[in-house]
């Protein structure tokens, strides 16, 4: 017998609602006794390399007495639609940097409204100094995981792009060009915002929607550190088709700024990324139902000047210029990782992480 088309629409959103009120009651419980998900892991207990594992790790993970095993995206807990921040390690580090946790904290800290999720390509993560497990405990709304790849991958337009390996061979850079990636599918499926981890968030960043960042001359390029969409966005959707046709495995960044700069420029009718902003203006572009950023909201420095941001002294000056305008810093850590941060020097740094980043902070020496 057919059903009426009204009872199977009904079916429909009952099924739906469900499901919705089921993963809400999930992270509900799973935030009331968090214990349930990490616990101090034993060889036994750690899983097995994943065959991507060998081309995108130097080492998968390094099995402790500290090592705090990780629930798994997706099988283990699940994120909400629209309410995430994703930071991801995508080179199997156990150990993340102190300024990676700091990245973690701050955003942990200044939304605690959203979901934040640390996205760990290791099945563990080292807890020899206490820090990862006293932010889990601080943190309500922060998860630490680890992910199987093939399940994030799956159903997307990037399934085939992952399980091929063409993203590691013939490249020196597996690990960019995952993340670059990974970081895309997490968004289309989930929602939320994503940001790099060498990043420290000083402000609620759910008010920006539906963005990606744009330059001011001489960038003149569309960024992929930092970007919001809703789930099944358009947007995320297309450059997951865009990224696989703009892949160049010897080109640096071929499926990050430089696909998202084409795809951006066509889809919103710029003819000249040199003059997409007047001078010294902070105002949004607007094209369609997403919005473009000038860098200074979440890029105030560009990566020339990454140097500004360990000057001792900086920071009260920063923020008398920079308070308005930026929901965080980017500290360009491929370029910064041999400066040294002294504890009061009052750096943009130094204070940022002062502020925003306070259980972190004391390791950051």
């Amino acid at each position: 017998m057919k059903l009426p088309k009204k009872v199977l629409v009904v079916c429909f959103m009952f099924l739906v609602c469900f499901c919705y009120l089921w993963n809400e009651e999930s992270l509900t419980k799973l935030k009331n006794d968090r214990s349930l998900l990490y616990k101090r892991g034993e060889p036994s207990e750690i899983a097995p390399p994943m065959w991507w594992a060998k081309f995108l790790c130097k080492k998968y993970s390094k099995e402790t007495n500290n090592s705090i095993v990780l629930p798994v995206l997706m099988r283990d807990v699940t994120p909400s639609l629209d309410k995430n921040v994703f930071l991801i390690e995508s080179a199997c580090k156990a150990k993340p940097t102190y300024r990676a946790w700091c990245a973690v904290e701050s955003f942990s800290r200044v939304n605690p409204e959203a979901d934040v999720w640390f996205v760990i390509t290791s099945p563990t993560v080292d807890n020899a100094d206490g820090l990862p497990a006293r932010l889990l405990e601080r943190y309500s709304n922060l998860y630490v995981v680890t992910t199987d790849l093939e399940t994030v991958f799956k159903n997307t337009s990037l399934e085939d792009f992952f399980m091929s390996g063409l993203w590691h061979k013939g490249t020196p850079w597996p690990i960019i060009q995952l993340s670059d990636i990974l970081r895309v599918a997490l968004v289309w499926r989930f929602g939320g915002f994503y940001t790099d981890i060498d990043t420290v968030c000083l402000k609620d960043i759910f008010p920006l929607q539906n963005f990606v960042i744009g330059g001011h001359y001489p960038r003149n390029q569309i960024a992929n550190g930092a970007f919001h969409f809703l789930h099944h966005h358009q947007v995320m959707e297309d450059l997951m088709t865009k990224m696989i046709e703009g892949y160049k495995p010897s080109l640096w960044g071929s499926m990050g700024p430089f696909t998202w700069t084409r795809y951006i420029k066509k889809l919103c009718k710029i003819p000249d990324m040199q003059h997409l902003f007047p001078d010294n203006s902070s105002e949004p572009i607007k094209c369609g139902n997403i919005s473009i950023l000038p860098e200074e909201y979440l890029l105030p420095y560009p990566w020339w000047e990454f140097k500004q941001l360990y000057v001792p002294g900086k920071w009260q000056e920063f923020m008398a210029t920079f308070k308005n305008k930026s929901y965080s810093i980017h500290l360009y850590e491929n370029k910064s990782k041999g400066l040294k941060i002294i504890q009061g020097s009052d750096s943009i740094y130094e204070g940022a992480a002062r502020n925003f980043c306070p259980v972190t902070h004391p390791l950051l020496t």
